[in-house]
């Protein structure tokens, strides 16, 4: 990707498919997104962008930092773990923006360490509350069948 996919994707704005995040520092906060993300159809987070479009970038230790988390939190917060792709686009004033793309998950559905299972809805992500939201999630996967009527 080079700076202009990143600016044309960052004029679509935030959606089901695609992220915002000034900053990651919690591993918690990103293992949730990473889960939504994996339970519906994967997508992409710009960490170094705003919720507002603006584009701050991150200067390079951050970069270093943020990388190192995301592989952490992708492999040990995540349940099952999830392989991410990262990409790291220069963006004026020796800044960078993380591209972290993650993929429609093949072992759903996916949960945080502490056992919680997220959802997009929109452009957020909330969790699963009830049995048949979770139902309707291990049938979309084909991991549980209703009984059918004779």
């Amino acid at each position: 990707m080079d700076v202009q996919e990143l600016n044309d994707l960052v004029l679509r704005g935030e959606d089901s498919r695609l992220q915002f995040k000034v900053d990651v520092n919690n591993a918690t906060s990103l293992a949730a997104e990473i889960v939504a993300f994996s339970n519906a159809n994967g997508g992409t987070i710009l960490i170094g962008v705003s919720d507002d479009g603006t584009i701050p970038g991150l200067e390079s230790q951050d970069v270093r930092r943020i990388n190192q988390l995301i592989a952490n939190t992708a492999s040990q917060n995540v349940r099952s773990p999830v392989t991410v792709n990262t990409e790291n686009i220069p963006h004026g004033g020796g800044k960078t923006v993380i591209v972290l793309a993650i993929p429609d998950g093949i072992d759903k559905p996916y949960f945080v360490n502490t056992g919680v299972i997220w959802i997009k809805s929109g452009s957020d992500k909330r969790r699963i509350n009830s049995a048949e939201e979770l139902r309707r999630l291990f049938q979309s996967v084909e991991q549980i069948h209703a009984d059918k009527v004779p």
